[in-house]
């Protein structure tokens, strides 16, 4: 008697998360925002001339359900660039996932700390906000489990850039494609504009 006891009170509870769920449409997306998930890796930008080299420093992506924070420093940079454009500090941003299909594959991929496996096998919309010294930017990103692209707009001191990225997975690492814009702060209309092509990789 027990026994049925407690099986019943299991059906129960088991009956109430599934009614939750298809009332809701989102028992996983539930699962989904209880998990904190914290990834760093390696980012690196690939040299521009023959005998240039490359840089290269650690990110972080952290954060729990839909909103994450991010963070890049590539050691050294701050010695090539205009102090008010990097800083040694780095970018940090704050994102947010609008819109996200999260499935089982989502959950299995995070709780085994994959989270290059998550971000692709997941589609989603997001948006985020970021700052780099005296800059501040924005975007946002898509994927419908193919593709994976987004585009951003960076208000800069001196410089503004604007164009569009997308993400590719490519062996270990991930590709970002970007394709973009930049020109004097706030004239883009006289120019001069300059464009680049160019593949980063974390």
């Amino acid at each position: 008697m027990e026994k049925k006891v407690k099986i019943g009170i299991i059906l129960i509870i088991a009956s109430g998360f599934l009614i939750y769920g298809a009332a809701t449409g989102s028992l996983m997306s539930y699962a989904f925002d209880q998990i904190n998930y914290n990834y760093t890796g390696f980012a690196s930008i690939p040299n521009n001339t023959v005998n240039g080299g490359s840089l290269g420093g650690p990110y972080n992506i952290n954060g729990k359900g839909q909103k994450f924070k991010f963070t890049v420093a590539l050691k050294g940079a701050e010695n090539f660039e205009d102090p008010l454009c990097y800083t040694k500090d780095g970018l940090t941003a704050d994102g947010k996932l609008d819109t996200i299909n999260v499935n089982s594959n989502t959950i299995m991929a995070l709780m085994n700390k994959d989270f290059k496996k998550a971000m692709f096998v997941t589609p989603l919309t997001g948006h985020f906000n970021m700052s780099c010294a005296a800059w501040t930017g924005y975007g946002n990103f898509t994927n419908n489990g193919t593709d994976f692209p987004g585009n951003f707009k960076i208000d800069g001191a001196v410089t503004d850039w604007e164009g569009t990225f997308k993400f590719i997975p490519d062996g270990n690492k991930i590709a970002i494609i970007t394709s973009y814009i930049w020109y004097p702060h706030g004239q883009k209309a006289t120019g001069p504009i300059h464009n680049v092509n160019k593949t980063y990789y974390m």
